[in-house]
């Protein structure tokens, strides 16, 4: 199930709504307010955040107001033009946000949108176990060698560059983070101790390899 999925299947059990009708008025995101960045994927625009909705609500208004409330973060942000300031394609940088939020937490965010602008740059695979995860619609924190190998274009273990889009709706911050990335020279970055969310960041290979290493030892 794609995150898009599991956003709608939470919007059914919260409003009562079928999830086949709210499926079904997603497939005509682009007519209820979608950006035409996106082409036509609601994927990444059914922005994360509380909403109230009445007994006589439809499916199209759920969907037209989570893509709404999206619409008002990327204005709030000035994202299009933030974006093409700095080079970047508006669904790239939507994609990268979610990215950051797959990886890393929102304190990390700055440090990780530079890594990954950095392997980016050095035409690097961000091999990023996130995507993988998306490709296979699982959410495991160890993948099998099989799992690194899935034939897709989401696997960025195999393909270089971004995914073709985002796996998964990023919030503001994260948004922000992907166009105002912190300054630094990482490649790397790694869930030292997954139990506190402590993710640090290296250099080098040699840097990362320890940082695995300590991994390993409080992964058990």
């Amino acid at each position: 199930m794609c995150i898009r999925d599991r956003a709608l299947a939470i919007a059914a059990k919260s409003t009562g709504i079928p999830l086949e009708d709210l499926t079904a008025a997603a497939s005509k995101a682009s007519s209820l307010g979608l950006p035409a960045y996106a082409d036509g994927n609601p994927e990444g625009f059914l922005f994360p955040a509380t909403y109230e909705f009445g007994p006589s609500a439809t499916a199209e208004d759920v969907v037209t107001t989570m893509i709404g409330r999206f619409d008002q973060a990327a204005s709030d942000l000035d994202l299009e033009s933030a974006a093409a300031a700095r080079g970047l394609d508006p669904l790239d940088v939507v994609t990268v946000a979610s990215l950051l939020e797959g990886e890393v937490a929102p304190a990390d965010y700055g440090k990780a949108a530079r890594a990954i602008y950095n392997r980016l740059d050095k035409g690097m695979r961000l091999q990023l176990d996130s995507t993988v995860n998306y490709a296979l619609g699982k959410s495991d924190l160890k993948l099998s060698a099989a799992d690194l190998a899935v034939d897709s274009p989401y696997n960025t273990y195999k393909v270089k560059g971004l995914p073709p889009g985002p796996i998964g709706s990023p919030g503001e911050a994260a948004l922000e983070a992907a166009l105002n990335p912190e300054d630094g020279t990482w490649l790397y970055w790694v869930a030292t101790d997954p139990d506190s969310l402590t993710t640090e960041f290296a250099t080098t290979y040699e840097q990362f390899l320890v940082l695995k290493k300590k991994y390993q030892a409080n992964a058990g």
